[in-house]
């Protein structure tokens, strides 16, 4: 980019107003509203609280709606400002239902709000490559608008950014001339913010190609693309799958697959070779056989037996047990399918805008409504414990508290790893509100007593405990290597604890240690994660042991100390990480 290309921006922005009007006004509507965001750090009421709220998602939404009509309306050589207001008036309405619906002490409705923002947004985004161009009989005016507004948004950033960096440092300057050792962070904060939420946006806006000029100009990559391509990209992919498969076969023969790391492979590989079809879709025009064209029909064929791969390490994860994680991993692999077949179908030239409407169905499906990821968890969750209240032998529904206390009495005295999925689920969500648990059960409190109900059966399970003579029993663990301070795979939180634990908070039954965690949100002390954790005598004797699990959380141990010596003294102290899964 040289001098003389900067020098038009002042007329190419003055132009970006013109042909985006709603869509620059929003760009600088953002930065006010950013800033007001910013200086609300003591919210006064929940009212106000949920203003800053819609202040936080509306603008760049609006904006990009905005933008997003604008190109549609030039598409379609139609200038009808009443398309304009619709579209605004519209996701006007639903950013206010979106901010007034969810109560923010209830976990759920928080993830169905977050889920409807992801898809709002994702939606928008698509749609500026896609919507202009959705009539189009064929790929190229899309090609040409997705390589040019790609360009269009690297030098946006590029000259906002140095425009930023300038600024900060005259800043700098002006404190250090007149004697500010020690500035405040705000005017640099204000600077980031007016750079990246108006600056950015309307450079952007303002070298935007035009619709007709998409619709004229022939797809062509440079021989820079072409050759990187070539000789860079398509053999790391195919070296990648043919090596994927020997370790395949290797796993197969050994018996022992790691399933996780077969679906994030897959993962990888897919949107490797769905990006690497968008970039060298010149090379399908070409009317001569040329091995890009053969290549990009091969690598379908190739990897679909590996999505299939997905599918059965997804059932082996479900076997063991069901997250959202699972939720969005199956969405995923049902989108793989998808986009293969409509990779190998000759008929359909329109190739991206088909994947695109749907991985926006499925986003949809997963994120909003009665089949999301937080609702299908919901269900199976809910399944989980009304059948094992039926084994119980429980029929009405709610139970008082006194048959609660059994029932979770009777979870923490089965051995078998559902009865601790199901306690752990029940006290992960006892503060959340959640339907799937609450409708089975009635405490004073509802849910949020669930913790003492817990505390309460293991209290008067130690004291029905009818061991007469036992040996004392004393551990004591310190990994100085700091090993167990390694974090682990899969982990989304990590505490630092030093625990000196009460005679309540745990107990010695037989050979097992069994004790509780309890996290309180620093934020919202009503808030809190209770984790229960089993380990035997025969594993605290282990020198080397720097862990003990439980299905949703790990202990990294820096040191460890109990001691049992009678039947109701007992001392446990620890001292390491605990780590959320």
């Amino acid at each position: 980019m040289d001098f003389t290309a900067i020098k038009k921006y002042p007329n190419q922005i003055s132009t970006a107003f013109k042909r985006f009007p709603l869509a620059s006004l929003f760009a600088v509507f953002s930065t006010i509203a950013f800033l007001i965001v910013c200086e609300s750090f003591n919210i006064p009421s929940e009212q106000s609280a949920r203003f800053i709220l819609w202040l936080a998602i509306y603008p760049i939404a609006a904006m990009l709606i905005a933008l997003n009509t604008s190109l549609v309306q030039e598409a379609l050589k139609n200038r009808n400002p009443k398309i304009q207001a619709i579209t605004g008036i519209a996701w006007f309405v639903i950013s206010w239902l979106i901010v007034l619906y969810p109560n923010t002490l209830n976990d759920y409705e928080m993830s169905q709000t977050i889920g409807a923002l992801v898809f709002i947004y994702t939606t928008i985004f698509l749609g500026l490559f896609v919507a202009p161009f959705f009539k189009q009989k064929n790929e190229n005016a899309f090609w040409v608008h997705l390589t040019k507004t790609v360009k269009s948004l690297v030098v946006a950033t590029i000259v906002a950014g140095l425009l930023l960096l300038a600024m900060e440092l005259l800043f700098l300057g002006f404190f250090g001339l007149f004697g500010f050792t020690d500035p405040s962070e705000r005017p640099f904060l204000y600077i980031f913010i007016f750079c990246t939420s108006t600056v950015l946006p309307l450079l952007f806006f303002s070298t935007l190609p035009t619709i007709d000029e998409c619709l004229e100009t022939t797809p062509t990559s440079s021989k820079f693309v072409t050759s990187i391509c070539q000789f860079l990209f398509i053999p790391v992919l195919a070296v990648s799958i043919a090596l994927f498969y020997c370790y395949i076969l290797k796993f197969f023969i050994i018996q022992d697959i790691p399933y996780e790391v077969i679906i994030w492979l897959v993962v990888t590989f897919m949107v490797f070779m769905l990006a690497l079809n968008i970039v060298m879709y010149p090379s399908r025009l070409n009317p001569n056989p040329t091995l890009e064209k053969k290549v990009l029909k091969i690598f379908p064929i190739a990897i679909f037996p590996l999505v299939l791969l997905m599918t059965l390490s997804i059932f082996q994860l479900m076997a063991d047990e069901i997250d959202e994680l699972i939720i969005y991993l199956i969405a995923t692999n049902i989108f793989f399918y998808i986009a293969i077949a409509i990779l190998l179908i000759k008929k359909i030239e329109c190739k991206s805008k088909y994947m695109a409407i749907a991985f926006c169905a499925i986003l949809l499906i997963v994120c909003v409504g009665p089949l999301s990821a937080p609702n299908s968890i919901n269900y199976v969750w809910q399944n989980k414990i009304k059948n094992e209240l039926t084994k119980q032998g429980y029929t009405e529904f709610p139970l008082n508290e006194a048959s609660t206390e059994k029932f979770i009495q009777t979870l923490r005295n089965n051995n078998d790893s559902d009865s601790r999925k199901i306690l752990s689920y029940m006290l992960s969500t006892s503060n959340s509100e959640n339907a799937s648990v609450s409708k089975y059960f009635s405490t004073e409190r509802s849910l949020e007593d669930i913790d003492r109900l817990v505390r309460d059966a293991m209290e008067k399970s130690a004291s029905e405990d009818t061991t007469e003579i036992f040996d004392t029993f004393e551990a004591n663990i310190s990994n100085v290597n700091q090993n167990a301070l390694k974090i682990p795979q899969g982990v989304k939180q990590a505490f630092f604890i030093n625990l000196d634990f009460d005679n309540d908070d745990f107990q010695y039954r037989g050979d097992t240690l069994s004790f509780l965690i309890t996290i309180t949100d620093d934020q919202d002390t009503s808030k809190h994660s209770t984790y229960d954790f089993r380990i035997t005598k025969q594993e605290l004797e282990i020198d080397s042991l720097n862990t003990i699990e439980t299905d949703s959380a790990i202990i990294g141990i820096r040191e460890l100390h109990t001691e049992q010596w009678s039947k109701t003294g007992r001392s446990l102290r620890i001292d390491g990480l605990l780590f959320i899964k």
